[in-house]
Protein backbone atom coordinates (compact mmCIF):
# COMPACT_ATOMS: atom_id res chain seq x y z
CA UNK A 1 0.00 0.00 0.00
CA UNK A 2 1.09 3.29 -0.99
CA UNK A 3 1.63 5.91 2.19
CA UNK A 4 -0.72 8.86 1.91
CA UNK A 5 0.57 11.86 0.42
CA UNK A 6 2.34 14.57 3.31
CA UNK A 7 1.55 18.18 2.76
CA UNK A 8 2.70 21.21 5.00
CA UNK A 9 0.17 23.98 5.38
CA UNK A 10 2.10 26.59 7.15
CA UNK A 11 -0.07 28.54 9.46
CA UNK A 12 0.20 32.20 10.63
CA UNK A 13 -3.35 32.44 12.02
CA UNK A 14 -4.51 34.97 9.77
CA UNK A 15 -7.57 34.33 7.76
CA UNK A 16 -5.74 33.51 4.97
CA UNK A 17 -3.73 30.68 6.01
CA UNK A 18 -7.07 29.19 7.68
CA UNK A 19 -8.69 28.86 4.16
CA UNK A 20 -5.80 27.63 3.01
CA UNK A 21 -6.05 24.89 5.51
CA UNK A 22 -9.47 24.43 4.72
CA UNK A 23 -8.72 24.30 0.79
CA UNK A 24 -5.70 21.74 1.58
CA UNK A 25 -8.19 19.50 3.90
CA UNK A 26 -10.30 19.07 0.48
CA UNK A 27 -7.22 17.18 -0.57
CA UNK A 28 -8.28 14.24 1.45
CA UNK A 29 -11.71 13.84 -0.93
CA UNK A 30 -9.58 13.44 -4.06
CA UNK A 31 -6.64 10.78 -2.27
CA UNK A 32 -4.99 9.54 0.98
CA UNK A 33 -2.95 12.87 2.59
CA UNK A 34 -1.40 12.72 6.12
CA UNK A 35 -1.06 16.98 7.01
CA UNK A 36 1.20 18.88 9.02
CA UNK A 37 0.58 22.25 10.12
CA UNK A 38 3.94 24.97 10.80
CA UNK A 39 3.64 27.88 12.93
CA UNK A 40 7.13 29.85 12.39
CA UNK A 41 8.00 32.29 15.37
CA UNK A 42 9.75 34.86 13.30
CA UNK A 43 12.92 35.94 13.63
CA UNK A 44 12.13 39.37 14.12
CA UNK A 45 9.46 38.03 17.21
CA UNK A 46 12.99 36.02 18.85
CA UNK A 47 14.71 39.16 18.29
CA UNK A 48 12.45 41.15 19.85
CA UNK A 49 12.59 38.92 22.60
CA UNK A 50 15.95 39.09 23.00
CA UNK A 51 16.39 42.69 23.47
CA UNK A 52 13.88 42.66 26.00
CA UNK A 53 16.27 40.54 27.87
CA UNK A 54 13.90 37.58 28.86
CA UNK A 55 14.50 35.29 25.65
CA UNK A 56 13.48 32.92 27.01
CA UNK A 57 10.45 33.30 29.23
CA UNK A 58 8.60 35.50 26.34
CA UNK A 59 9.81 33.09 23.20
CA UNK A 60 8.45 30.09 25.46
CA UNK A 61 5.51 32.02 26.10
CA UNK A 62 4.97 32.63 22.35
CA UNK A 63 5.46 29.42 20.92
CA UNK A 64 3.15 27.63 23.65
CA UNK A 65 0.80 29.97 22.52
CA UNK A 66 1.39 28.80 18.70
CA UNK A 67 1.43 25.22 19.67
CA UNK A 68 -1.82 25.70 21.81
CA UNK A 69 -3.72 27.18 18.87
CA UNK A 70 -2.38 24.37 16.13
CA UNK A 71 -3.34 21.82 18.44
CA UNK A 72 -6.80 23.45 18.74
CA UNK A 73 -7.01 23.90 15.25
CA UNK A 74 -6.05 19.69 14.22
CA UNK A 75 -8.26 18.42 17.03
CA UNK A 76 -11.47 20.88 15.54
CA UNK A 77 -10.26 19.50 11.80
CA UNK A 78 -9.99 16.38 13.09
CA UNK A 79 -13.60 15.85 14.45
CA UNK A 80 -15.14 17.62 11.32
CA UNK A 81 -13.09 15.08 9.29
CA UNK A 82 -12.88 11.80 11.14
CA UNK A 83 -9.71 9.56 10.07
CA UNK A 84 -7.76 12.63 8.92
CA UNK A 85 -4.09 12.16 9.96
CA UNK A 86 -2.94 15.99 11.29
CA UNK A 87 0.20 16.47 13.65
CA UNK A 88 1.75 20.16 14.16
CA UNK A 89 5.07 21.52 14.44
CA UNK A 90 6.32 24.63 15.77
CA UNK A 91 9.65 26.25 14.73
CA UNK A 92 11.55 29.81 14.77
CA UNK A 93 13.67 32.05 12.35
CA UNK A 94 12.85 33.30 8.99
CA UNK A 95 9.35 31.77 7.87
CA UNK A 96 10.25 31.05 4.40
CA UNK A 97 13.84 29.25 5.38
CA UNK A 98 12.40 27.50 8.22
CA UNK A 99 9.12 26.06 6.15
CA UNK A 100 11.63 24.62 3.52
CA UNK A 101 13.63 23.84 6.03
CA UNK A 102 10.50 21.76 7.96
CA UNK A 103 9.82 20.31 4.66
CA UNK A 104 12.90 18.48 3.29
CA UNK A 105 13.48 17.05 7.45
CA UNK A 106 10.06 15.82 7.41
CA UNK A 107 9.65 14.40 3.78
CA UNK A 108 6.96 16.40 2.71
CA UNK A 109 5.30 15.78 -0.74
CA UNK A 110 3.55 18.97 -0.98
CA UNK A 111 3.62 22.65 0.61
CA UNK A 112 0.17 24.30 0.49
CA UNK A 113 0.85 28.32 1.47
CA UNK A 114 -1.39 31.01 1.14
CA UNK A 115 -0.20 34.44 -0.35
CA UNK A 116 -2.01 37.99 0.76
CA UNK A 117 -1.30 38.98 -2.85
CA UNK A 118 0.24 41.87 -1.84
CA UNK A 119 1.49 44.21 -4.98
CA UNK A 120 3.55 47.69 -5.58
CA UNK A 121 5.50 49.13 -2.54
CA UNK A 122 3.20 46.67 -0.06
CA UNK A 123 4.83 44.05 -1.58
CA UNK A 124 8.64 45.28 -1.80
CA UNK A 125 8.76 46.28 1.36
CA UNK A 126 7.08 43.46 3.05
CA UNK A 127 8.00 40.74 0.54
CA UNK A 128 6.42 37.27 0.25
CA UNK A 129 7.21 33.95 1.99
CA UNK A 130 5.00 32.41 0.03
CA UNK A 131 7.01 33.65 -3.30
CA UNK A 132 10.28 32.48 -1.37
CA UNK A 133 8.81 29.04 -0.47
CA UNK A 134 7.72 28.53 -4.53
CA UNK A 135 11.24 29.60 -5.10
CA UNK A 136 13.48 27.59 -2.52
CA UNK A 137 11.37 24.63 -1.62
CA UNK A 138 12.82 20.88 -2.79
CA UNK A 139 8.96 19.94 -3.53
CA UNK A 140 6.52 20.55 -5.39
CA UNK A 141 4.25 24.15 -4.16
CA UNK A 142 0.63 25.28 -4.04
CA UNK A 143 0.11 28.98 -3.50
CA UNK A 144 -3.25 30.01 -3.56
CA UNK A 145 -5.17 33.30 -2.24
CA UNK A 146 -8.25 32.70 -0.32
CA UNK A 147 -10.95 34.78 -0.63
CA UNK A 148 -10.71 36.41 2.74
CA UNK A 149 -12.72 39.42 3.61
Amino acid sequence: MKRPLKILVPIDFSGYSLETLRFALSFTDLFQASYLLLHVVASGDVEAFSNLGGESENLSRHREEGRAGLEAMARREEERHPGLSITTRIGSGIPFKEICRVADEECCDLIVIGTHGRTGLSHLLIGSTAERVVQLASCPVLSIKPNVL
